[in-house]
């Protein structure tokens, strides 16, 4: 299930990006999106920088919120509003960390978040060629709690120790998967991202 939802999203990334994008190797970075100290990864010695990072939610039937934070590696959304696509990326990556809680759609909430109550996933070091990416990833069983506070206008969201399972998006029913731990921390500014 999470893998259907993951790629059903990633289907719409995909299909604006490429209704949006006029081809062009300049990787210029709008960072429009929300700003502060990003997420950087190297995942199978593929080095990945999550500067970009919105939030999205949705009211839930049972008194909760479905919230979904987006990290991204480029302003999806800025470019979409913006409409100078001649720079867009030759790669990009995408990964969302969504979990229901209680609160309201209109405000990120604060607190700690098991690990059993959260997901991660998303695609790494994709090319309008390959909208797979090169790696799907999702958190592993082995990770710690997800923790968001707020200081003013910024947040900080951590998880600690977040293991990140990984593999080639054609090997994802073979079991062929890897691993790595890596220490989630970003601080600063998180957008409302816009709804279409």
């Amino acid at each position: 299930m999470k893998i259907e939802r993951f790629f059903s999203k990633l289907l719409l990334v995909a299909v604006l990006c490429t209704f949006c994008a006029c081809s062009s190797d300049d990787d210029e970075d709008l960072n429009t999106g929300g700003s502060g100290q990003g997420i950087s990864l190297n995942i199978g010695g593929t080095n990945i920088n999550l500067n970009n990072v919105y939030w999205a939610s949705e009211a839930n039937d049972d008194n909760t919120t479905y919230y979904e934070l987006q990290f991204m590696s480029f302003d999806m959304y800025a470019y979409q509003e913006g409409g100078d696509f001649s720079s867009f990326p030759s790669s990009y990556s995408v990964v969302y960390l969504s979990f229901d809680a209680p609160g309201s759609p209109s405000e990120l909430p604060v607190g700690t978040f098991s690990e059993d109550d959260y997901d991660l996933s998303g695609a790494l070091d994709m090319t309008l060629d390959n909208e797979e990416g090169r790696y799907y990833v999702e958190e592993g069983s082995a990770s710690s709690d997800l923790v968001i506070t707020r200081d003013g206008n910024n947040y900080t969201i951590s998880i600690p120790s977040l293991e990140i399972v990984y593999s080639d998006p054609k090997e994802v029913g073979s079991g062929r998967w890897n691993s790595t731990t890596v220490n989630w921390n970003y601080t600063g500014t998180v957008k409302k991202a816009p709804q279409y």
